[in-house]
């Protein structure tokens, strides 16, 4: 199918032509119910001059019509329908495309905002801060509001950090805001790692620009979990996990003896979880895009972290300076959901 924009205002080419605060990008793939309130929890923030820009991924035809409804009525809501899925990393650029917000703000498509300020907080942050490359924001349950545990990828303990601001190396996919400058510089999100770690992967890219990243607890996202979908380690969620990781470490420079240690950790961790053929295939899929990023000549230099840089991450991923024993042991830690 090809790519088709769906809009019924004509004149949203002229509004876009200047720059706004912000962009509020949403992937959409059916579960039309919680895309909707998505949408409608993006277009009503108030105090922000902001567009919602819409990528569908293959919905069905009934969920496709309810959502050119819902456009319909909307005038700051831009729909791009592709026909099929173009992975979490694709869908974000496609939308990124679409508009020229000075910020990108990423929502799923399960998850609302925590009131109609979450936005204008959030672009007040990035203002007041230009040193910011993105923030990611604290994401909560729907229903009890408690954080939620499964979007918690900081090295900081979330109970002890989940309620105070740090300055970090990376922010959750579910909601967080990224400066469009410096997406635009590092080249957006590779879309060849499909899903499962381009958060980090673009995250270190915006660090090496000389900026930084903070988690802020005060812009809230509120997310509908589905726990059968967090613990489905078995299908193809811990072999792109695996390959992603390896990936990612060989595009930065990481040497031979550093990804065979990995390697073969992940597979220990594998074996431990009942996933040792979904870790194989990650480490044998991982040639496939080393080599094709090896014969592209595209933004490389993106790739090549500076000291300064390394030196942030040293700094920030301090789960990376633990004892060898300590390393050890997490390897022995269940998946979640695998206990």
């Amino acid at each position: 199918m090809a790519d088709r924009l769906t809009t019924d205002h004509p004149d949203s080419a002229a509004r876009d032509v200047a720059a706004y605060d912000a962009d509020v990008i949403i992937l959409s793939w059916n579960r039309t119910d919680d895309t909707i309130a998505a949408i409608m929890s993006a277009a009503r923030q108030d105090g922000v001059d902001h567009r919602v820009k819409i990528v569908d991924q293959g919905s069905s035809p009934e969920n496709l019509a309810r959502l050119r409804a819902t456009v319909a009525d909307l005038p700051m809501v831009e729909l791009l329908e592709v026909g099929r899925n173009l992975g979490v990393p694709g869908g974000r650029n496609a939308a990124a495309a679409l508009g020229r917000g000075r910020y990108i703000v990423a929502l799923d498509s399960d998850a609302e905002f925590a009131d109609r300020e979450t936005l204008r907080h959030a672009v007040a942050r990035m203002d007041e801060n230009q040193a910011l490359g993105a923030i990611g924001f604290r994401i909560v349950t729907f229903d009890e509001g408690g954080d939620d545990l499964g979007s918690w990828d900081y090295p900081n303990p979330v109970e002890a950090d989940a309620g105070r601001s740090f300055t970090t190396t990376r922010f959750i996919g579910a909601g967080h805001a990224i400066r469009r400058t410096a997406f635009d510089r590092v080249g957006g999100y590779d879309e060849s790692l499909f899903f499962c770690g381009e958060e980090l992967d673009l995250c270190y890219r915006i660090l090496n620009l000389g900026l930084t990243i903070e988690y802020r607890p005060e812009i809230v996202v509120r997310h509908k979990v589905s726990p059968e979908h967090r613990v489905n380690w078995s299908g193809k969620r811990f072999e792109y996990t695996v390959r992603n990781n390896l990936y990612s470490q060989f595009k930065y420079g990481a040497s031979p003896a550093r990804l065979l240690v990995s390697a073969a950790a992940f597979c220990v961790r594998g074996v431990n979880n009942g996933l040792l053929l979904p870790a194989a295939k990650g480490v044998a899929g991982t040639f496939g895009l080393a080599w094709r990023h090896v014969r592209s000549a595209t933004n490389k230099d993106a790739y090549r972290l500076t000291e300064r840089t390394r030196a942030y991450i040293r700094r920030y991923e301090f789960k990376d300076n633990d004892s060898f024993q300590s390393k050890v042991r997490r390897l022995g830690v269940k998946l979640p959901g695998q206990a």
